[in-house]
């Protein structure tokens, strides 16, 4: 190799090895992304349940028995009552082997609230109905981050492996 010393290439080597590694270990974020945390679950009567919106969802996924696609939708509640505001949703499981692939779909998927953008991971999968045991998986955003309750709400995200 002329012109480049070697010297530069181990440099370039290293610094892509601990680039790797710092994306690895989560130092380094999507920008895009709003800080929160994951609180647990919280138990969803019939009443409180009208409060809570759908929010219909294309996924995709791909394995070795090939690729597969559907829609499904999950309902997701904001709430600004608190310190903080809170988001609590979750899925159906109505769909039997749909549904389980929809829930993989949402563990990588990102929830676009007005400007801001959240992991999908919060979103609980249940199998009962509102009043009867549903819990929903509920995410607190960090101080000084509001949304609006009516914010619009968009399920996003590629395709992934089963």
């Amino acid at each position: 190799m002329s012109g480049v010393p070697r010297w530069a290439i181990l440099l370039l080597g290293a610094g892509l090895i601990l680039f790797g590694i710092a994306a690895s270990l989560g130092w380094i974020r999507d920008p895009t992304l709003a800080k929160a945390d994951y609180i647990g679950t919280t138990d969803v009567s019939a009443e409180e349940a009208k409060l809570y919106r759908a929010v219909p969802f294309e996924w995709r996924i791909t394995s070795a028995a090939g690729s597969f696609k559907g829609d499904d939708k999950a309902f997701i509640r904001i709430d600004t009552s608190g310190e903080r505001t809170v988001m609590c949703g979750w899925i159906r499981l109505d769909k039997a082997g749909a549904s389980i692939r929809a829930t993989r779909w949402l563990s990588e998927a990102r929830l676009a609230v007005g400007d801001l953008k959240v992991t999908a991971l919060f979103i609980a999968p249940v199998d009962k109905p509102p009043g009867d045991g549903l819990n929903a998986g509920c995410l607190r955003l960090d101080d000084g981050v509001r949304v609006p309750v009516d914010a619009a709400m968009v399920l996003e995200g590629q395709p992934v492996r089963e």
